[in-house]
């Protein structure tokens, strides 16, 4: 009995020590290069409320904005919204407003031309309390921690626009790592160099799908400057949603990669 009992014991302990061993992010499409994600009950929303698909990109219906915008199921606890740049594809300031309107504790991450596309409205100065204004003359990386989640912010250039405010984001949550490009195609090395995510131990990495993974030359940059655990492509017309795939089922001998093509559909990561 006591030799069982012990080994109950051991074999519980391998599991319980297992199961903490392991990390998980959960990962929702919302549109475009609009994500939700989900990690040890934070939740973080990115370029999540927008309206405008330029006639190519898929855009949230108007449920799922409503379900952000009221904070039901599943985004019950979704105070943090980061947006990447001021384009209607992934920022709409009507949306935004009603999205801090509804909660005091909603909290926005967003660049300069963002947060004054807000303030054009006069009504809106009694919520700047709840907006972090990232400004791109100031070339420091901006490292703050809100609401328990660590947000590093940096300026990468959008395509060939450096006019265009375009911010990365390193979140990090429990130690578990997520990066989200914005408009960024990896097209200038000495931007990545500067920033070394190489050695961040990024666990997932979300990347447009025009500049990372294509060609071998992409993939050689993408392991040797962000070299993360697992890949998601995002801005993808719908249109090209099934090549995007076909393509990506041909790659060999490189980082898992994930392409979502319905607003909603979830996938869980998991790491040890």
């Amino acid at each position: 009995m006591k030799k069982a009992l012990i080994t109950i014991i051991l074999v519980t302990n391998v599991f319980v020590t297992s199961c903490l061993a392991q990390k998980q992010i959960d990962l929702t499409y919302i549109a475009n290069a609009g994500f939700f994600v989900e990690c040890n009950g934070k939740q973080v929303l990115i370029d999540a409320l927008f309206k405008e698909g330029w006639g190519s990109y898929l855009t949230p219906t108007n449920e799922v904005i409503s379900k952000i915008i009221g904070k039901q199921a599943p985004f019950t606890n979704s105070n943090l919204l980061l947006i990447t740049h001021d384009h209607g594809d992934h920022f709409d300031a009507a949306m935004v407003e009603d999205y801090l309107k509804n909660n005091t504790k909603n909290m926005l991450v967003a660049p300069s031309q963002v947060i004054n596309a807000l303030l054009k409205n006069p009504d809106n100065q009694k919520l700047r309390s709840q907006m972090v204004e990232l400004n791109k003359s100031n070339s420091a990386i901006f490292d703050l921690t809100i609401q328990g989640i660590r947000i590093r912010s940096f300026f990468i250039q959008h395509d060939t626009r450096p006019i265009i405010e375009n911010f990365g984001y390193l979140i990090d949550i429990d130690g578990i790592k997520i990066f989200h490009s914005g408009d960024n195609t990896g097209a200038d090395s000495i931007e990545y160099e500067k920033l070394a995510l190489q050695n961040d131990k990024i666990d997932l990495a979300i990347l447009g799908f025009y500049g990372f993974w294509s060609t071998e030359e992409e993939r050689a940059f993408t392991k040797k400057y962000i070299n993360p655990k697992n890949i998601t492509l995002m801005h993808i017309p719908p249109a090209e949603v099934r090549m995007v795939k076909d393509s990506v089922n041909t790659i060999k001998n490189f980082i898992d990669i994930t392409v979502f093509e319905n607003s909603l559909d979830k996938k869980s990561f998991i790491f040890k």
